[in-house]
């Protein structure tokens, strides 16, 4: 998938992963991708449910190596 923007949250822990993405995909455009790369095991759930309060549109989440990389596309 390609993105328009990437946010490194290696290292980061709930809440921060999704602190950083929604510091993020606010600069964004509408229909912008951003992916956010982050290896905390709560963020696998964390990201979907966010979307759907926030209503910014869920595209995957890809797991490799315990790094988790998530993709969401601003509405």
């Amino acid at each position: 998938m390609k993105a328009d923007k990437t946010v490194d949250c290696i290292g980061l822990f709930c809440p921060m992963p999704i602190v950083k993405t929604k510091e993020e995909i606010e600069g964004m455009k509408s229909g912008e991708v951003l992916e956010i790369i982050a290896d905390d095991p709560g963020f696998e759930k964390d990201l979907p449910a966010w979307c759907g309060m926030t209503g910014e549109q869920f595209l995957e989440m890809k797991k490799e190596d315990g790094i988790l990389k998530g993709y969401v596309r601003k509405k």
